[in-house]
């Protein structure tokens, strides 16, 4: 079985009233390659508290159609509480030496793609860092 894990993005393309036509078209296609596969799909928590800390998820009419969403048997949630004292150092490692759009949670991310328990297959995501690292450990992105 693969495993699909779902970036911040993906949350804000899925339930965002500004349709931006490409991340519209990857969510289409995500939630087809879900719903006709038998996929197992992660979802690292603090993909949510991003989203649900944005102003965007303050705006979304539908948010809690969010709920449901969540509900559905294909996702898993994961806990970062194995990855994050590593990510942290990391993050404050490239903090300081350089200013640019540097994310805790993506760290978070790219310790549990290093993860081989977890076993992550595909990644979506928006973020090119986040592509760049996937594709360097032979994860397909989408």
């Amino acid at each position: 079985m693969k495993t699909i894990l779902l970036d911040t993005g993906y949350w804000i393309a899925l339930f965002s009233s500004d349709k931006e036509l490409e991340k519209q078209d990857t969510v289409e296609y995500v939630t087809k390659l879900i719903d006709e596969n038998n996929y197992k799909v992660i979802i690292p928590f603090p993909t949510l508290y991003e989203f649900l800390n944005s102003k965007l998820s303050r705006k979304v009419k539908q948010k809690f159609n969010l709920e449901t969403e969540l509900s559905k048997q294909k996702y898993e949630k994961i806990y970062d509480n194995d990855y994050r004292d590593k990510a942290l150092k990391k993050f404050i490692y490239q903090f300081s030496f350089t200013n640019s759009d540097i994310s805790l949670v993506d760290e978070v991310i790219k310790e549990m793609i290093e993860d081989k328990n977890l076993k992550t297959d595909i990644i979506v995501t928006f973020d090119e860092s986040l592509k760049n690292f996937a594709r360097s450990m032979n994860v397909e992105v989408v």
